[in-house]
């Protein structure tokens, strides 16, 4: 049937294609097909919440009146990353629409065919309106082109983008079919952030392909996916979890390869403007902007998070200006929502009366402006990505790159944190964000001390910077205080209720999370387990025990009714779904009550697309299956490499080139319950530990060499570039 939710102000239900920087979403019925174009540099720099956040290109229209009531089949191929859409009456007669964004330049390829029948059509490009911007279109070259902008004094800096629309055999927009006659479509995108003369380039494309054709054009655009998909692979022999595990890497391929300009919460499947229900479709840094990419570490399309700090670091001289200015502390102090450029899309409105219309109070000064929410973790937050990286690939390039600005949050917290009694306190540091939206009373939620997520974040920032320095051989006077800070954070907070040892979210204060039912959920998570992955059944098995019983009280945990919040529930489909399910399989939860619990969350909320949602926001979905998947076959985060941890024992399933911690690609299989082997590749010559699951194997290098080991923790010399297999030892 066709989409019911395309277009909406969030995640769209519609068929989705992209190449990274330009995405298409295809919406409307059988006589009038929509494609709705989006483009990750195309935002409006506006301060003042809702007035700025990313926008939409605009849309194309497919009528085809003869069409109506026709059978809808459309199928989304990942493979290919094609679209095709066959719209089919009782006599046979049908139109077939086949669309892809060209892996390899920004351009847009829909071939129609008419089946059986002539089909009268008529294409229509149409710009999107409203937000203020500045619409144009003209002819040129036989060329249609638009001009969708955003330029004026407001504006921290200018965006523009322009579309070229014509047909490689020179069709008219109003025209009939032939049956079995083929029409290609082309339509090409530029922004002024791409070329200064945008107008031209994408006329220049299109006119290109007009002469040369699109043979070659796919063939690029097969070859990059083929590439892609040969990164690395799982084979679960359970086709529902695989097309979720291979739909989510497809979707976000479709949206993140554009290093200037990461995606924002919905990636380039934008079918209106983002404005305040959309969340300016920016990139939040308390978890959304971090999430979508945390599978693809492991899933060894580390390339695909080449867009994840260039936002974070351009933010950088702000960041270190709110320290000074609002806190005066060192090192930078990051809002809740930014977006490319130094741009902060987070402000409170700039008027009293576009506050009292946005918020319900005319005090447009709370927090300075700026929209910090209480929360002092958002810049620790976004190190955790850095730190994954750099763990799973130890590239020397890359560290050198993040590192001055880790540093800059490690000055922070080093500012921030009191000691006193022997231990660093985090004061006046809200768990949940706090804001006028939350009623008259909101301000009461002030207050929290200690908050869960921040001393998780602490202790990943402090371990994670004394690593870095060494391996970049800088900051060496001060490894001794980081260990400091990071031997003396105050305990991570509990309560014993009903003879059990239950999570805080804060220790104490005046705050929301002071009124939040002790459990284990989402914001404790990332503070304790995924991403930070400062706990572990090896690092402190008591507790990841701890946590792994109050994941298991879920299923029936009923004290939340005397508080006013709870963060814990597999029942949770507003947040979480990115979270919950690595997050127990790095405790160890039972596997397949794992597995019974992922296919249930994905059956309630998943689109016809692939898209699991949720009601907190949109792209960061796209880790949850890759992320659990991976996890329950291969653990490596606490610097020792376990296969099949969590993967229930009975079932079958084999991987080949998923990533871990050392920069190490590990490939194995489980065949009727025995492991019949693990191949490890190392890219930088790390230590390598290995837990055996033989009591005895066989070690065979590269030269064919081998060598028998029988202890129960591996310990591998393996040089850079070389490959080790092992297998058991059949005695």
């Amino acid at each position: 049937m066709p989409p019911t939710c395309t277009p909406n102000n969030k995640v769209p239900d519609g068929a989705i294609n992209g190449n990274g920087d330009i995405g298409l979403v295809l919406g409307g019925k059988p006589e009038e097909s929509i494609l709705y174009f989006s483009k990750n540099d195309f935002w409006k720099a506006q301060n003042g919440y809702p007035d700025g956040g990313v926008c939409y290109i605009g849309e194309l229209h497919l009528s085809a009146p003869s069409l109506k009531n026709a059978a809808y089949e459309v199928q989304e191929s990942i493979a290919d990353a094609t679209i095709d859409a066959s719209y089919t009456q009782k006599d046979g007669s049908a139109l077939h629409i086949r669309t892809w964004c060209s892996a390899t330049q920004n351009t847009v390829v829909i071939e129609l065919e008419a089946i059986k029948k002539a089909i009268d059509l008529n294409c229509s490009f149409r710009l999107a309106e409203g937000m203020g911007s500045q619409n144009s279109q003209g002819e040129e070259n036989a060329v249609q082109w638009f001009i969708r902008k955003f330029e004026g004094e407001n504006l921290e800096w200018p965006s523009a983008v322009a579309v070229a629309f014509s047909s490689i055999e020179g069709k008219n927009t109003k025209f009939s079919l032939a049956p079995n006659e083929k029409v290609t479509w082309l339509l090409s995108f530029c922004s002024n952030h791409d070329n200064e003369d945008y107008k031209m380039e994408a006329i220049q494309k299109t006119v290109h392909l007009q002469k040369e054709g699109i043979t070659d054009l796919y063939e690029s655009h097969k070859n990059w996916w083929t590439n892609f998909w040969q990164a690395s692979q799982v084979t679960l022999n359970d086709p529902f979890l695989e097309k979720y595990y291979y739909g989510s890497l497809y979707l976000l391929a479709c949206c993140s390869r554009d290093i200037d300009f990461a995606p924002g919460l919905w990636g380039t499947s934008l079918t209106m403007d983002a404005t305040a229900n959309g969340w300016a479709g920016d990139y939040h840094t308390n978890y959304n902007h971090m999430a979508p990419w945390w599978g693809v570490y492991s899933s060894n399309h580390v390339e695909l998070s080449d867009p994840y700090d260039t936002p974070i670091l351009e933010y950088m001289s702000k960041g270190k200006e709110h320290a000074q200015k609002f806190l005066h502390k060192k090192g930078v102090y990051y809002p809740v929502g930014i977006g490319p450029k130094g741009f902060c899309s987070s402000m409170f409105p700039l008027t009293p009366d576009a506050m009292m219309k946005q918020y319900g109070t005319p005090n447009n000064d709370i927090e300075n402006g700026y929209m910090f929410l209480g929360q002092k973790s958002n810049a620790v937050f976004c190190t955790t990505n850095m730190f994954m990286r750099f763990y799973h690939t130890y590239d020397q390039a890359y560290a050198k790159k993040v590192y001055p600005f880790i540093r800059q949050v490690a000055d922070f917290w080093e500012d921030y944190l009191v000691y006193e009694n022997g231990r660093y306190v985090s004061y006046n540091d809200s768990f949940w964000e706090v804001g006028p939206w939350e009623g008259k009373d909101w301000e009461k939620n002030y207050g929290d001390i200690n908050p869960t997520v921040s001393l998780g974040l602490c202790r990943m920032l402090f371990k994670g910077i004394i690593d870095m320095s060494k391996f970049l051989q800088v900051d060496q006077d001060k490894v001794e205080k980081w260990n400091h800070i990071l031997t003396h954070l105050s305990k991570i907070p509990t309560v014993e209720q009903n003879g059990f040892i239950r999570i805080k979210a804060c220790e104490e204060g005046t705050g929301s999370g002071s009124r939040t039912a002790p459990g284990f959920g989402r914001v404790m998570m990332h503070g304790l387990l995924f991403p930070s992955g400062v706990c572990g059944v090896i690092t402190d098995s008591t507790f990841a025990r701890i946590l792994r019983d109050e994941i298991y009280r879920w299923e029936s945990d009923t004290l939340s009714t005397n508080y006013e919040w709870k963060d814990s529930g597999w029942d949770n489909l507003g947040n979480g779904f990115e979270t919950y399910f690595t997050s127990a399989a790095r405790v160890g939860y039972d596997g397949n009550r794992l597995l019974e619990q992922l296919k249930h969350r994905i059956q309630q909320t998943a689109y016809p697309n692939l898209w699991v949602t949720q009601g907190g926001g949109g792209i960061e979905t796209l880790s949850a299956v890759p992320s659990c998947i991976n996890e329950m076959l291969l653990q490596g985060y606490e610097n020792i490499i376990r296969v099949f941890p969590v993967w229930p024992k009975e079932k079958d399933a084999s991987f080949r080139d998923l990533r871990t911690h050392g920069a190490f690609l590990v490939s194995s299989s489980r065949k009727e319950g025995n492991i019949e082997y693990i191949i490890i590749k190392s890219e930088q010559g790390r230590p390598c530990l290995v837990e055996n699951p033989w009591n005895s194997c066989r070690l065979i290098n590269d030269d064919g060499t081998e060598l028998i080991l029988e202890s129960p923790v591996l310990n591998l010399t393996i040089t850079k570039g070389e490959k080790v297999r092992l297998v058991p030892n059949s005695k």
